[in-house]
Parts: structure tokens; sequence; C-alpha cells
């Protein structure tokens, strides 16, 4: 008996010391030595595209971003990019590194177009003070897939995808292709689409809002009542063939996932990731009713004061004279975040936050409130404890204009209409009922 337990002990150990060089065997070299031919692997990669790389990345403030690379043995990397049309054409020349920090990394270690977007002085590119884009120069490698390399920022672990190009694709960046393809898209869009969708989904409708100044497109799942059951939203990045949802963002549909848009002729297309297209269909309202979707307890809560939105008539555009008034006022006050919002089902909110030198201050107004349909009734019932609205009443004198300082006035919930072909995006508007010119409007928030 004893004899037997020895045999089974020794038997035990002799397959766990098989199992032990099983798991070695899977690791062929040391660990540095692993890092070091992954190394040598992104930087021939890289360095061996003989006609470049497109490649593209979402932001965390302002959508995605697309470039075309093309990487030499020097470090130096040559670069185009969808950021602006001067971006598109003139090639710059700054340098990469492919590093070990603490996991295999691709390095932009000079200034550049994907360094604007990084920039923290809001003068240069728009960014935020400090933050920027809320985006990367440092990505760390994630693999490869197919003619692509895959990477992930090291800071906001967007995604960065990197696609080797052909000989025809490289001379079309090189002459002008991202301005081009950009152009012809929005003649196309702009000139035969008003509110655009896919119809007859499991889900319903699929509104498609492109958002060119954000680089942003929301997508909308509209039920047979009007109502909005949920929203998408994806970065998206010019090539010069496509509009591009950032990897990692694509939008599931019918089964299928969307991974971008193109054109053909006049008509506009959405790409899945099977290659197969199906084309938008438009029609000139928004898809959903404003009374169902705007409200404390529904998809968008807020107004939201973003870039200007042009064509749209109003006797006050509120929230860019509000704008105007803080950054004419001395010392100039740049506001970082400015809405209307239902807070719950009595109270709303209409909140600035701006600066003033280097400090941040918050200046708000708050509202009692009932509905019926599309009617609203407001009545200001108290301002922030700061007194920021009172110091600054020059600056807010817009919204009290319309809004009031506490009597109640009554208002409609209605679309406000933009005669710019540019705008494709539903822009909600709270109005007075007793003149309807006289209105606040923007995009609709979460």
């Amino acid at each position: 008996m004893r004899k037997n337990f020895i045999y089974a002990v020794m038997l035990l150990l002799g397959f766990t010391a098989c199992r032990k060089t099983e798991v070695e065997d899977i690791f062929y070299a040391s660990p540095e030595q692993r890092m070091a031919d992954t190394l040598n692997f992104i930087r021939n990669e890289l360095k061996t595209a003989q006609y470049g790389w497109k490649g593209g990345f979402a932001t965390g403030l302002k959508g995605g971003y697309g470039f075309y690379f093309q990487f030499d043995a020097d470090q130096n990397v040559s670069m185009l990019s969808d950021y602006s049309t001067t971006s598109g054409t003139d090639l710059k020349k700054s340098t990469y590194r492919v590093s070990p920090t603490n996991t295999p990394s691709l390095l932009f270690d000079t200034y550049n177009y994907i360094s604007i977007m990084q920039d923290p002085v809001p003068g240069v590119a728009g960014g935020t003070a400090g933050q920027g884009y809320k985006s990367d120069i440092e990505f760390i490698y994630v693999g490869k897939k197919g003619d692509s390399l895959l990477f992930k920022g090291k800071k906001y672990s967007y995604p960065l995808t990197l696609i080797k190009l052909g000989k025809n694709e490289q001379q079309s960046y090189l002459n002008g292709g991202i301005n081009s393809y950009k152009t012809n898209f929005a003649a196309a869009y702009n000139n035969n689409y008003m509110f655009s969708y896919l119809s007859g989904g499991q889900n319903g409708n699929l509104g498609v809002d492109i958002d060119y100044a954000g680089k942003i497109i929301k997508f909308s799942y509209v039920n047979a009542s009007g109502s909005v059951t949920s929203i998408v939203t994806s970065p998206f990045y010019y090539t010069i063939s496509a509009l591009n949802l950032v990897r990692s963002y694509y939008v599931p549909y019918n089964g299928k996932l969307i991974k971008g848009l193109t054109y053909q002729g006049n008509k506009i297309q959405l790409i899945f990731t099977d290659d197969t297209t199906t084309e938008l269909a438009s029609q000139n309202s928004p898809l959903y009713k404003l009374d169902l979707v705007f409200d404390y307890n529904k998809t968008f809560k807020k107004l939201v004061a973003g870039d200007p939105i042009p064509g749209v008539t109003a006797n006050v555009h509120i929230f860019d004279k509000v704008r105007e008034l803080f950054l004419n006022s001395s010392p100039t006050r740049p506001i970082n975040n400015m809405y209307f919002a239902f807070t719950n089902s009595t109270t709303a909110i209409f909140y600035i936050s701006y600066t003033s030198g280097v400090n941040p201050f918050i200046a708000s107004a708050t509202y009692q409130y009932r509905r019926e349909g599309n009617r609203l009734w407001l009545k200001r019932t108290g301002i922030d404890g700061g007194n920021n609205w009172n110091t600054r009443s020059a600056q807010v004198a817009p919204v009290d204009a319309l809004f009031g300082t506490g009597d109640e006035r009554e208002f409609v919930l209605d679309w406000a209409a933009s005669s710019d072909i540019s705008v494709k995006f539903p822009i909600g508007a709270i109005k007075s009922a007793t003149n309807l010119n006289n209105m606040l409007y923007g995009r609709l928030g979460e």
C-alpha cells in the first residue's frame, strides 16, 4: 500500500514537471529579448512601407483626425492631416521613436500635426487650457491585423490605426487628396440630404447626424412613435476615399457594424465592416419629436452652446451673444461650458463656466418650470451662491431678457431651422410664446 502511495506521488510530480516544461517552452526568450524583437518588428514595419501609411485616432474633446505618414530609418516622419486645409497639403517633417516605455510604444517627439491637438494653449488650436483636445502623442503597440498596425493612446487610450498604402493612394495624399475628398463629400451630402437615416432596422430607423466642426457622427435609434431609444456617438476622420469611424467606435445596425461613409455621385452610402454598403435616405424634418426627447428624464436634457450655428433667424443669438460679451469684458473671460438643462421634474438651470485670468468661475440661474406637451412655463427662482450671475449681469443680460428675472413666462418647444445647407443636425429651441423669433436655440445634449 505504501509503495502504491509513493508511486502515485512520483507520478504526480512527473506530470507537474512535464507541465512546467510546456509552460516554459511558450516563452522562447527572456522578457528583454522579446521586447527588443517587438520594437525591431515595429520599426521595420513602419520604415519599410514603401508608400507610407494612412491612419486616424479619436480625441477626448473634438472628434477624430486622419493622417498620412511616411516613416524613414533616421527616425523622421513626414505627415499630412485632415486637421485643416493647410495641413492637408503642407507636408511636415518631425521625428518619432519606437521606444520601450514599459511596453512597446510609438512616440511623436517633436512638434507636428498630432502635437497641435495636444497643445495646452487654447489660442493655438481651440483646445481647453492645459488639456488641448485630450489626445496623445505616445501610443502603445497593440498588435498587427492584416496590413494594419494597431495602437492605443498611452494616457487617454483612444485607438490609433495605421493602414499600409499603395502607390496610387500615396500619390493622391501627396496631391491634396484629403482636401478634395472633404470638399466632394460635403458637396454630395449638403446638396442632396437634410436629415439622413436608414430605415427598417430591428430597432426602427437610424438617424445619421454629421457634425463637421466637432468631427463626430451621432447615430440615433428612433422607434415608430418618434422617441429616441438610444444614441451612439462616433468620432470620425477623413481618408482620400471615405469618412471613417475610429476603430472601436463602429456602430451596430441590423446585425452588422457600420465603419464609415462614402459617396458615389450624389449618393451617400454607409460602409459596413464586411465591405457591403447601403444608401442613406433623407427627409426635411428630424426623425424624432422634440417634446418626446427633451426633458429631465428623456434622451436629451440640455441645449448646449457649441460652435456657432449659421443660418438660424432669431432676434438675438443668445448663446453666441453671451460668449461674445464674456470675451469682450475686461479682463477677457473665455467660456468653457454653457448650457440650459432640465435638472429634475420642476427645476431647470442656465449654466455658465468661465475663466477670469487663471481662475475658474461659475455663473448660473435656476428656474421653476412646468410643461404641457410642447408648452413650457419658466420662472427664475435663484442664482448661484457666489453671486456671479449678478456680478456678470451685463454679460448674462440676453438670458434675463428672454427668461426674465422672477416673472413667469410662457414658451414653446420647437425645432429651429437653418438656411445653411451644411447644417444637418436637429436644432432644439425654446421660443417665446409671444414672439417666436425670441428664442434660445442650440444642439441637443445629454
